[in-house]
């Protein structure tokens, strides 16, 4: 009797471990989910750009499948290869229920809507008894119709406790009826589950609003300390620290062509003096913002800061003086037929741009930085509105691969008009 009681409580004692090791590794997922999630929609935040909301949004819904297929695999082998279980249907809830309420994207909210089909459809293949069809049906369309309530009024359901809580219940009350119409049990069993399931969701959402707090509390840091306050670019002092960083990389291993770009807006005390301080704000963001989202719409990798005043910096890696020259005129010619409005009046905004290739007798950063800021100084000479590009070809080449006017400049480089 002692034996079997010993055995009892032991076989108790690694139910209870392989739990905790579980439980242990959902709230790890989910935390890593939190943080991929959260660095992701700064991204997307500040890129606007389609296509790179798209990918990230496809990134989080496989997160969501990798999270699921990685706690399976686990279930798999706590438990010498069988997945019925209370905690495993439990933690499966959790990752899908946890993704709704944080990623809010379409391609989430399509993995939580087809996922009682694929419950359905596994048990049917595994031979499970389909006499209860009608529950099922009947708890999909509740539960369909709870993920997209939850998807679209995400904000009302966190500022109301409440409701919170009743959507939950909702959600996990449904997705029990799902699973109880292919594998039946007793409904005591299920009140208490469904109440569990609650409480674990309190405690995951507990930790993860406190993973959201510590990253809004770096993030505001990194803001304050790496990007300007007027037009939100990286600023002056994170300028510094990078392109020193590229000089020394390049110094060590030269691989590919890494160019930097000095633009200003041209007549900018003008706007200033004409309209006041707020309109040459008003200037500078639009400046800022139109090249920022250009660059990335080009998928150019190409990194802006703010120098000073109305003085902007760029640096692409991988892309040589001559195409850079091409991008930027491009950006240039387009910023012209974009004018800003304010108060009631058009203002036109042009940039004059200066270009260099980073070389390998450059012997300082210095030696880079006063070579662009030279050429910049060129195309303001030259009238303004104009595009200095550090050339070491003959002009006629550069005449016809840019299909742009050309004069020389000073130093081996060529003004583009």
């Amino acid at each position: 009797m002692l034996h079997l009681l010993t055995l009892s409580s032991l076989g108790r004692d690694l139910f209870n471990i392989k739990m905790l090791i579980v439980i242990l590794i959902t709230i790890g997922l989910i935390t890593l989910m939190t943080i991929l999630t959260y660095l992701l929609e700064q991204q997307v935040h500040r890129r606007q750009n389609r296509y790179w909301t798209i990918g990230a949004h496809g990134a989080e819904a496989l997160s969501v499948l990798i999270s699921m297929i990685l706690l399976r695999q686990i279930f798999i082998t706590l438990n010498s290869g069988s997945i019925i279980s209370w905690t495993y249907a439990t933690v499966q809830l959790t990752i899908l229920l946890f993704s709704l309420n944080t990623m809010r994207n379409l391609a989430v909210e399509i993995i939580n809507l087809l996922m009682p089909l694929f419950i359905y459809g596994q048990a049917i293949w595994l031979g499970h008894s389909t006499q209860y069809l009608p529950v099922f049906l009947a708890m999909a369309i509740i539960l369909i119709s709870t993920v997209v309530y939850i998807t679209h009024n995400y904000q009302e359901l966190h500022a109301t406790q409440w409701k919170y809580l009743l959507f939950q219940i909702l959600y996990s009350g449904t997705w029990w009826g799902v699973i109880w119409s292919v594998h039946p049990f007793k409904l005591s069993h299920t009140l208490v589950i469904i109440l569990a399931f609650v409480l674990y969701m309190w405690l995951i959402r507990l930790a993860v609003n406190r993973v959201q707090k510590f990253f809004n509390e770096v993030l505001t840091f990194d803001q304050q300390v790496n990007y300007d306050e007027l037009t939100g670019i990286r600023n002056r002092a994170s300028f510094d620290t990078h392109a020193r960083e590229v000089f020394a990389a390049y110094q060590h291993h030269q691989m590919g062509p890494v160019t930097m770009v000095m633009f200003d807006i041209d007549h900018f005390k003008a706007f200033n003096d004409q309209y006041g301080h707020l309109a040459g704000d008003a200037v500078l963001r639009h400046v800022a913002h139109f090249v920022e989202l250009e660059l990335n719409q080009r998928s150019t990798h190409g990194q802006i800061f703010r120098y000073g005043g109305e003085e902007f910096v760029i640096i692409f890696r991988g892309i040589s003086a001559l195409d850079t020259g091409q991008i930027m005129r491009t950006i240039q010619r387009k910023l012209k037929t974009v004018p800003i409005k304010f108060n009631a009046q058009t203002l036109n905004v042009t940039v004059s741009i200066g270009i260099s290739e980073l070389q390998p007798t450059d012997q300082t950063f210095t030696d880079w930085f006063v070579r662009v800021d030279d050429y910049l100084y060129q195309s303001k000479q030259a009238g303004r509105d104009q595009t200095t590009v550090e050339s070491q070809f003959p002009n006629y080449k550069l005449t016809a691969f840019l299909g742009l006017a050309i004069t020389d400049g000073d130093n081996g480089a060529l003004t583009v008009q």
